[in-house]
Parts: C-alpha cells; sequence; structure tokens
C-alpha cells in the first residue's frame, strides 16, 4: 500500500500559514477533475469533497505535483515522493492520510518468459522498498 498525505509547498506556508483544518485546506486545494476513481475514494472516506471545492482541478497525477511544487495550494502527494523533496511540508497530519493499492501483474502469455520474470522480481523489489519508505 502507497501511503498518501496532504502537503503544501513552504512558499505558499509562508504566504498562507498552516492550514488547521480540512475546511481551511480545501480552500487552497489541488485536486482531481472528472476522475470518477478519485470521486469515489473521497466518498469511501466519508470525505464530502467534489471536484467544485478545488482551487486547482486536473486528472493529471504530474500536472498535480506541478502545482504542488510550484506552491500554488495543498495536495495529496505519495509519501515516498513528499519525503525527496524537502521543500514539500506535511500538512494536516492527524487528519488526512490513505493508502493506495499498488499491483504487479503481467500478460499470462509472458508467464513463461525467464527474462521477464527477472524484470518483474525486480520492479517488485525496488516497489516494495518504495512502499517502505
Amino acid at each position: 500500500m502507497v501511503r498518501l498525505g496532504l502537503y503544501a509547498h513552504r512558499r505558499f506556508i509562508a504566504a498562507h500559514g498552516v492550514p488547521v483544518s480540512l475546511e481551511e485546506a480545501c480552500r487552497h486545494a489541488i485536486g482531481f477533475d472528472r476522475d470518477p476513481e478519485a470521486q469515489r475514494a473521497l466518498d469511501e472516506r466519508q470525505l464530502s469533497l467534489t471536484r467544485d471545492a478545488f482551487a486547482f482541478r486536473s486528472d493529471s497525477d504530474l500536472a498535480q505535483l506541478a502545482a504542488l511544487r510550484a506552491g500554488f495550494g495543498v495536495g495529496a502527494c505519495q509519501t515516498g515522493i513528499a519525503c525527496r523533496e524537502p521543500d514539500l511540508v506535511p500538512v494536516l497530519e492527524g487528519q488526512f492520510h490513505y493508502g493506495m493499492e499498488v499491483w504487479v501483474a503481467m500478460h499470462e502469455d509472458l508467464a513463461a518468459s525467464r527474462r521477464v520474470h527477472l524484470l518483474f522480481d525486480c520492479l517488485v523489489e525496488g516497489l516494495a522498498e518504495y512502499v517502505r519508505s
């Protein structure tokens, strides 16, 4: 399970302060646009957020991360990525966190290939290390 939390850039914190509630963080939230899976994940966690709550909306994880790195607002980020970014500050650590499942799969036609198995073993080892971070 890949852990995610809320983060903001140091420049954002300097300009706006550290949000002390989810409602305050939502005023400057970075989030999804039309991704039904993202909405479903929020609903499962009983978070009454919709796309209209976000100040910046994109279904691209890379665009959301770029907005976060640019200091645009508060957004979800994988903890493994955020810990490598010294300018990203955890926000609402005790109030907001969730996990994202990670699957490694291959087509059954590739299962007999030794090279593919070696590649997958390496991939699983790297992902396991990343998930532990």
